[in-house]
């Protein structure tokens, strides 16, 4: 829990110090760039932390292997869709960056769960 905080307490003073710094220090743009690019890498911190938990499903799932193999998969396709999302927020053109990012990283949570679902699908059938 007190991980959650530091971080909690970080993702505030980070967008707090560029909402303060933009526009007398860096343009709005830039302001906004790295605020997502800050966010992309929250997604990525966190997603690479998936693989990692174990929890009480995956203690009483029938195959634990698959299980595992589900999570290792999900954690990669948030951190790829994680990575996107800041790539699209620093390079992207401004106007679609949002966009961009949003449909990198919207992509790799929706193989995430289908790969998860399916999972859950072929355990519960044996």
């Amino acid at each position: 829990m007190g991980r959650s905080i530091l971080a909690a307490a970080f993702i505030l003073g980070a967008s707090a110090a560029l909402a303060w710094l933009a526009p007398d220090y860096i343009s709005a743009e830039w302001s906004q760039r790295l605020l997502g690019a800050l966010l992309g890498a929250v997604v990525v911190a966190y997603s690479n932390a998936i693989p990692k938990i174990l929890t009480a499903r995956a203690r009483a799932a029938s195959s634990p292997a698959a299980d595992q193999a589900a999570r290792r998969f999900a954690g990669w396709s948030l951190v790829l869709g994680g990575l996107g999302y800041m790539g699209a927020s620093l390079f992207a053109p401004i106007g679609m960056a949002s966009l961009v990012g949003a449909g990198l990283l919207g992509t790799g949570l929706l193989l995430a769960v289908l790969r998860c679902l399916g999972v859950g699908a072929s355990g519960s059938r044996t």
